[in-house]
């Protein structure tokens, strides 16, 4: 159409200024509607500033103008103006689900169900103490991006394995500071890692320091007795000018070593910092004072003092943790002005968060996944190959304390289980049998899981693809419960309480799940359910030996399945020093598999002791899950490596924005 002008001319002699007139013509998509103006075509003067505004229907949100919009005031809001100087067409865009805004542009914000339970770098043992040691400390090497057994330098500027293959040296960098101002030297190098070795809390994470360096389990024997000197401690890590030197006790270690270094047990912290806090001088005089101390002991345990790209600003367990950049950090400053990590177990309120943009990524239980499908403000990552490294199972403890308020009466009365109760085999065999995998599977995980058979993982070497695994099946579950006991258990049944975590929705499921199939085999099975508090509750029963069963994952360490093979199944490993379970022959086993030099040997090896895990049944294998990630479109630069212990991935390298 042509604009319509209309000339100068006279009216009682006086000249009239030409006006222009344009046409604007609006249109919307499906899911709402533009109410000012009117859909449709309207003429307007030349210069006329038009008011916009564009409502989304129920279950749909408005995305965008397009078209002629050239002078749109802002193509990205609802509620904006157009400037009439030509002739228009513009569409108002509408898309299903809720629209998320961009708030809080210099902070990361994520909701999870866990708690820090301690930030001093060697005593923290849990996947959330982990994320945040590694925002807060740095180590001498890490991961090269998504894969696991290739390394770029951090601390360490390079690194050389002698031609003895036991002899691993490596340059400090310089110039690095940390966050309280004092200077890195490879003497805190040294120290952060003798510290660790003198340290050695109980359960601890230092026992892959010990194993590598001095071929023993850790600074105690089984009874708790003080096994290494400090000579042996101070000689594993020495200091060679601007090097230092790692003495490994055999080159079976070499790869899996570098993985070790990767984990934030492995960060350097600042040994005159340390010493002047009242932490270990690094000295032989004190050593044994500063061994397994409780946790409140580490000054170490609440105060921080990294390298890292943030500092501790907060930390209120239980509730919040915050860091604050560090401006001064060695490297370009990160993109986060703060990273703030916020405990909320309940599921709708960190959905409601996340999708009013308060938060920037949440923990979704897998069975709730549905309630995010279609939101195109979401960004989610799926089928995340790193899960399948996260095993999970319900350990039996095979010598409950006997102190424990969770074991009823504590003898096979019908009202309670004795302390050793599942010592016998068949009720640890008729407890598997009971389980219902493809329920929890579908139930709680949404089918995005497969069952396990043993803690050997698929996607670390040597997995059984073939190996037995226990099968839903209530006749043989009766079957075994009927000869437990010498058929007390049959004839009196038993009571007993198994706990899970509030917010952890596939935990509680297993424990529903198992308490009403047994009681469906025999009413007399009374389990009963009842959520407590993680860290503050569930740990420290769990340390006491207090929980008849508890339910719990693994992240592996390093991806070699020694790893998981020691700590699900060698008398010294966290899972059987909690169960009560292992003995000399099976120990034997896994030290000569991980040191056998032949792979199909090896294969052998590993694949008996898959075999034997089933055969024990010390726990009910659970799933191996996929993972799944849910961030809002303004995060960027997400990748995934199933080593790094945290939800939101390698920080750093990411950032938030519109674009």
């Amino acid at each position: 159409m042509l604009a319509l002008s209309v000339g100068l001319i006279s009216c009682g002699g006086e000249e009239v200024p030409e006006i222009t007139e344009y046409d604007l013509t609006i249109a919307s998509t499906e899911g709402g509607s533009v109410t000012t103006p009117s859909e449709g075509t309207s003429i307007y003067e030349e210069g006329e500033v038009v008011n916009l505004v564009a409502e989304a229907d129920e279950d749909y949100h408005f995305v965008n103008w397009t078209g002629n919009v050239d002078t749109v005031a802002n193509v990205e809001d609802a509620t904006t103006t157009i400037t009439m100087d030509s002739h228009y067409s513009i569409t108002a865009n509408f898309a299903p689900g809720v629209a998320i805004p961009l708030k809080n542009p210099g902070s990361f914000v994520q909701m999870t169900i866990g708690d820090v339970d301690s930030l001093d770098p060697p005593w923290g043992y849990d996947t959330a103490s982990g994320e945040q040691v590694q925002y807060i400390y740095e180590t001498l090497v890490y991961f090269d991006g998504t894969k696991t057994d290739e390394f770029v330098p951090v601390l360490a500027t390079e690194w050389e394995l002698l031609d003895d293959n036991v002899t691993y040296r490596f340059k400090i960098r310089e110039g690095v500071k940390f966050h309280e101002g004092g200077d890195l030297t490879p003497s805190d190098v040294e120290y952060s890692f003798e510290r660790a070795m003198v340290q050695d809390r109980y359960f601890g994470p230092v026992w892959m320091f010990y194993q590598p360096l001095l071929d023993l389990h850790g600074s105690r024997d089984g009874d708790g007795n003080i096994q290494v000197t400090f000579d042996q401690i101070d000689n594993a890590v020495e200091v060679d000018g601007d090097w230092v030197q790692f003495n490994l006790a055999n080159p079976a270690w070499n790869l899996v070593f570098l993985q070790i270094l990767c984990g934030p047990w492995a960060s350097i912290v600042d040994k005159e910092w340390c010493v002047a806090q009242g932490e270990w001088g690094g000295t032989e005089e004190t050593w044994e004072d500063y061994n397994n101390p409780y946790v409140s002991d580490s000054y170490l345990h609440d105060y921080t003092n990294g390298t890292g790209p943030w500092k501790l600003e907060e930390w209120d367990p239980g509730v919040q943790i915050k860091l604050v950049r560090n401006d001064d950090y060695w490297r370009e400053p990160a993109a986060f002005e703060r990273v703030i990590t916020q405990k909320v177990e309940e599921w709708t309120t960190r959905k409601l968060a996340l999708l009013a943009g308060d938060a920037d990524l949440v923990y979704v239980p897998l069975a709730y996944i549905g309630e995010l499908e279609g939101i195109a403000d979401l960004t989610v990552y799926q089928d995340l190959p790193e899960l399948t490294l996260s095993i999970d199972a319900l350990f039996f403890n095979m010598a409950i304390a006997e102190d424990s308020t969770y074991v009823g009466s504590g003898a096979l009365d019908g009202n309670g289980i004795p302390m050793d109760f599942f010592t016998d085999i068949d009720v640890r065999k008729g407890f598997n049998y009971a389980f219902d995998w493809e329920t929890y599977i579908n139930d709680a995980l949404m089918g995005e899981a497969t069952q396990m058979g043993s803690p050997i993982a698929e996607g670390l070497p040597f997995y059984n693809p073939a190996a037995s695994m226990y099968s839903h099946d209530l006749t043989k579950a009766e079957e075994h419960l009927k000869l437990a006991w010498d058929g007390e258990v049959w004839e009196k049944g038993f009571k007993f309480t198994l706990l899970y975590n509030p917010g952890n929705l596939p935990r509680k499921t297993v424990c529903e799940i198992l308490a009403e199939n047994l009681a469906a085999i025999n009413p007399k099975f009374q389990v009963s359910i009842l959520p407590m508090d993680w860290s503050t509750g569930i740990v420290p029963n769990l340390f006491s030996g207090l929980l008849p069963c508890f339910q719990i994952g693994w992240l592996v360490d390093y991806p070699h399945p020694h790893n998981v093979v020691v700590a699900f199944m060698a008398s010294y490993g966290v899972f059987p020093h909690l169960q009560g379970y292992g003995y000399p022959e099976l120990d034997e086993l896994i030290e000569d598999a991980f040191n056998e030099l032949d792979p199909a040997v090896q294969q052998d090896m590993y694949y008996e002791i898959q075999e034997r895990y089933y055969e024990d049944a010390p726990s009910i294998m659970l799933c191996q899950p996929l993972g799944r990630r849910y961030f809002t479109k303004y995060i960027h630069g997400f990748y995934f490596n199933p080593v790094i212990p945290s939800l939101a991935g390698p920080l750093y390298y990411m950032s938030k924005s519109e674009s």
